[in-house]
């Protein structure tokens, strides 16, 4: 072979490897990824920097958001079949079941009005992170403001993972009249997040009753007021049915009674940001056996810092980032 067709050869191997070397000269464009979120929810986007505490993902519309660590649950490459960006909901009530509270705390500023059957609003608020207050009063329309029913509550609660939370709290319920009166001291713990959790609660009820006093000729002498404790088992818990649709059970065991005496509950949740509905029944065995289930209807607003948006999607914040190399 002539010193000529060697060149060519040489100047065709280095003609077919340019565009290769090329190609390992420019840099990649960086892979997508799916965030899913420990709420439900999942965001996709490019991760620009990251750290021990965060990452920061910017989206297709040029958002940078800032994800803190202890909110995501997994990152994976690519776009994930369910579309990546759509945010599942959660569950706005999640500090309750149909009634009797969950062992989640409401957060600092978070608060909800409530409404049961109508004719029962209430209020409750997140004043620290851990302690709330609630209170409730009846407006049943055939009665006086001083005829009503009402109650007042506080709860103390911590939550050191997502997947458990407890609370010890007091309640009080009465009315003008003072053989009505009844106080609950519980202590309850979930285990679970909302979507599927399982809630147990040990609680000492106390109910004020009148006893006649009688002397010994039988002669009524007047009326004693003493209170009756008795301790209560209550066992609940929420499964998630579909986007907006949970499930939700809460059972009260009066341990002096016997089964047929006992209540069981089972709702319907439908929620959405900030709005839940609950739609279910009451079964008392006793009670079936002479009619139907007692009906249950409630309604509950929620506000606070929990149902902003950048909080639902995993304490996002919008932060405008300068330039800086992405470190791994």
């Amino acid at each position: 072979m002539g010193t000529r067709s060697v060149r060519s050869w040489v100047l065709a191997a280095v003609l077919l490897a340019a565009p290769a070397a090329a190609a390992e000269r420019v840099p990649a464009a960086p892979d997508r990824v799916t965030v899913t979120l420990k709420d439900g929810g999942r965001l996709v986007g490019i991760v620009v920097f990251e750290d021990e505490a965060a990452i920061t993902l910017r989206t297709a519309a040029g958002l940078e958001l800032r994800l803190v660590r202890d909110s995501i649950a997994s990152v994976t490459p690519g776009v994930d079949a369910s579309g990546g960006a759509r945010s599942e909901p959660t569950d706005p009530n999640d500090t309750r079941l149909m009634f009797a509270p969950t062992g989640r705390p409401l957060g600092k500023g978070d608060g909800y009005f409530s409404d049961h059957y109508v004719l029962f609003p209430g209020f409750a608020y997140g004043l620290t992170g851990n302690l709330s207050l609630a209170g409730g009063i009846s407006t049943i329309p055939t009665l006086g403001l001083g005829e009503q029913l009402f109650y007042v509550s506080t709860q103390l609660g911590f939550k050191p993972s997502e997947k458990v939370a407890f609370s010890v709290g007091g309640l009080y319920a009465g009315g003008t009249e003072e053989s009505l009166g009844a106080g609950v001291l519980y202590g309850v713990t979930t285990l679970g997040r909302p979507d599927h959790s399982l809630t147990v609660g040990l609680a000492l009820g106390a109910t004020r009753e009148e006893e006649e006093r009688h002397d010994t000729r039988g002669e009524f002498l007047g009326t004693t007021t003493r209170w009756r404790s008795r301790p209560i088992v209550m066992v609940g818990g929420s499964l998630r049915l579909a986007r907006r649709a949970s499930l939700v059970s809460e059972n009260w065991l009066f341990v002096d009674r016997p089964l047929s005496q006992q209540t069981f509950g089972l709702a319907l949740r439908l929620f959405a940001d900030r709005i839940s509905v609950d739609v279910g029944f009451l079964i008392v065995p006793e009670i079936i056996d002479e009619g139907f289930p007692i009906p249950w209807l409630s309604f509950s607003y929620h506000f606070g810092p929990s149902r902003s948006a950048a909080r639902r999607h995993g304490s996002a914040e919008h932060v405008p980032l300068p330039p800086r190399p992405r470190r791994l």
